[in-house]
């Protein structure tokens, strides 16, 4: 059988450690699992130069196997650094994932390419790894500036589009922005003025402001904080109801003179009167055509 020449990047790796360090055993704590060289066959993270990590401290943290996936964990000196998830449906032999960044390391992305998934999902369950088990190889761990990516406007806590590339802040309606410097760190300091345009550009239906408020009751103003209040005196009393937004006068002097059952009676006398003076309109009508007829007989007499 000839010789194999010229072999691939991704298949050498798939026979050697890399990118895990030559030092690295690639046993888990427990010794109980070792990290198949197939399987992570080529990495790269990009770490922030600020940081001034110890790149030979980065190791692989955790591998949890199941039957439906599998989750690494990258780590710095046993703190998790970045995550990926390698489901078992999708999978394709070298296939390349991000590595995801946590923790103060959110802003971190990465790239991680599996090799095969055959001799890994043999070993189910969650291994956990040291520096001397899991170390990844310097090389792999690349210098990056830490900076924004990217904005988004928040909308009912939800992100909206990401806006990128470069960007301006405008000042708007009763906002003032200020640039300064305090020593190396440039601030962006945004001020509400009061008096540099409180009226919104459009008023929607059903605003506040779509209504004229309330500048005075009976030619009283408000005070210096906006606020009129009713005062009561020894009958009058004042009790607000802050919970249904309503203020009830109470008239502690006066009461009811007559009840349910008094109310009754004085509707029951109105009634009779009513039906009395019906009668008396029927005799009333009876009387004046017997006096006409009565003129009658006379006149026909005379």
């Amino acid at each position: 059988m000839p010789p194999i020449v010229h072999q691939e990047w991704l298949n050498q790796n798939s026979v050697r450690k890399y990118p895990l360090s030559e030092e690295a055993t690639g046993q888990d704590v427990t010794d109980s699992f070792e990290i198949p060289n197939n399987f992570i066959v080529d990495m790269v993270l990009p770490v922030h130069s600020t940081m001034n990590l110890d790149v030979s401290k980065f190791h692989v943290l955790q591998i949890a196997i199941f039957g439906t996936g599998i989750s690494i964990t990258v780590g710095h000196n046993g703190a998790p650094v970045a995550t990926i998830s390698v489901p078992v449906a999708t999978f394709e032999p070298n296939k390349t994932y991000h590595l995801q960044g946590v923790g103060e390391f959110t802003d971190v992305l990465g790239k991680v390419v599996i090799g095969t998934l055959d001799a890994i999902l043999r070993s189910a369950g969650s291994y956990a790894f040291d520096i001397a088990g899991g170390r990844i190889e310097p090389s792999v761990i690349v210098p990056d500036i830490r900076g924004v990516a990217s904005l988004c406007i928040m909308e009912n806590d939800v992100c909206g589009e990401l806006i990128q590339g470069d960007i301006a802040f405008e000042a708007g309606r009763n906002i003032r922005l200020i640039r300064s410097d305090f020593g190396s760190v440039t601030i962006l300091t945004i001020d509400a003025i009061d008096g540099e345009g409180t009226i919104a550009d459009c008023i929607c239906d059903g605003d506040i402001a779509e209504r004229s408020g309330i500048k005075t009751i009976s030619g009283v103003g408000p005070d210096q904080q906006g606020n009129v209040e009713l005062e009561g005196d020894d009958c009058l009393e004042i009790v607000p109801l802050a919970a249904d937004s309503k203020i009830r006068v109470k008239d502690n002097c006066s009461k009811p003179c007559c009840g349910c059952l008094e109310l009754q009676a004085l509707r029951d006398d109105q009634e009779r009167v009513r039906d009395e003076m019906l009668t008396m309109q029927n005799l009333a009508g009876r009387l004046e055509a017997v006096v006409s007829a009565m003129q009658s007989i006379v006149a026909a007499s005379a």
